[in-house]
Order: C-alpha cells, then structure tokens, then sequence
C-alpha cells in the first residue's frame, strides 16, 4: 500500500468518526440507549446533574428514561428536546438545567429564552412540563446570587403558565449553598441528595399528578 493510499484511507477514517460524532451530539447520543422507548412515560431531561441519577431505581418505576448531557447547556437542551423528549411521547418531563450556563458566563436572558423555549415546547405537545429548581453550588456566592436570580424567574413564568415547579434547594442546600453533606465536588450531588430529590418528584407524582 502506497503512502498516499494509507493517508487517504486515515482521511476517511477520521472524517467517518467525526461524523459519528456529531450525528450522535445531534440526537443526543439516543443511539447508545438500549431501553424500549415505547414505554417511556417519565423523562428526566438535563444536564450532568440529571444524568448522575439512576432514576429507575430511585423512582421505582420501569417507565423513565434518563436524558442527562454532562456539560451542556440550556441551548443545548434546546436544541435535543424533540429526539430526547417530545418523539418519545412521555407523559411528564423533569427539566433541570442551567448551571453550566452560569458557569460559562451565558446571559440570564438567553437562559430564560431557552427555559420558555422548553416549556412551551413540552406544552404545545400535551407534555406535562415539571421545572426544578437550579442547585446552587458550594460556597460559590457570585453563582448564587444569578441562580437565585434565575430561580425566582423560573418560580413566576411557571405561575404565570400553571406548571410546576419543584424547589429542590429547599431540601439540598443553606443560606450559603449546596450543603456540603450533599456534594461531591461542590456542584454535582451524592447519593443522599438524589434520595431526596427522588423522594420530592415521588411525592410530586403522588399527590398532584396522581401518576
């Protein structure tokens, strides 16, 4: 094989990979999920918060599918929800998200674009939307001040359109952050804080949506 052929056929190689790559951050890597999505109800959409959860078994149900992306932000969100959620045809969507736009500098009003963007698209398809609460961070006060910020804006638009709203800070986090029982690195959560988040969305499921 001639030197010009093995460059040629790494030249393939690499553009076949990259575009494997990038079909599976367009669709959100759905093709690396070996669950029946016919049977998905419940979809816990996020970022690497959601995806640290084996909601299966903290929920104790077969029907929710976890679609949790480490790294991305609320565009990115944006941009997966119709081949992570609304093809699936769940009966309710768990949205949490927008730590990562915090933390790369991402405008609050390009943030709260996005989070009506979700919403409104989960509602336009008979998709129960549930926000939660963006965590705080550890001892990180220049981030709580805009989650409290975003927080507060996310509690009214869900008011003003009559979704809930599940505030999980309540549960996990003091006056000055996450506590620091509940992280493993000052931002994402340990196994006790996913009990009580659970526990939250179950009594949630319970009581109000009767699901």
């Amino acid at each position: 094989m001639t030197t010009i052929n093995r460059k040629y056929i790494r030249q393939i190689l690499i553009l076949f990979a990259s575009s494997v790559l990038l079909t599976g951050v367009l669709t959100g890597f759905k093709w690396i999920s070996e669950q029946d999505d016919d049977k998905v109800q419940i979809v816990m959409f996020g970022d690497s918060i959601t995806k640290g959860g084996d909601w299966i078994a903290l929920l104790g149900r077969g029907d929710v599918k976890t679609s949790g992306f480490p790294g991305f932000t609320t565009s990115h969100l944006v941009w997966l929800l119709k081949e992570n959620v609304i093809d699936l045809k769940p009966r309710v969507c768990f949205l949490e998200g927008g730590i990562n736009d915090i933390g790369v500098g991402i405008p609050l009003d390009r943030t709260k674009s996005n989070y009506r963007t979700l919403i409104d698209g989960l509602l336009e398809h008979q998709i129960i939307p549930v926000v939660q609460s963006i965590l705080y961070q550890r001892d990180n006060p220049e981030s709580k001040i805009q989650v409290d910020s975003m927080n507060s804006y996310l509690k009214a638009y869900c008011q003003s359109k009559g979704v809930y709203y599940l505030d999980i800070n309540a549960k996990l986090s003091s006056s000055t952050g996450l506590k620091a029982q509940y992280t493993i690195d000052g931002t994402h959560i340990n196994q006790d804080a996913y009990e009580i988040w659970a526990a939250e969305i179950k009594n949630l499921l319970d009581s109000r949506l009767k699901y």
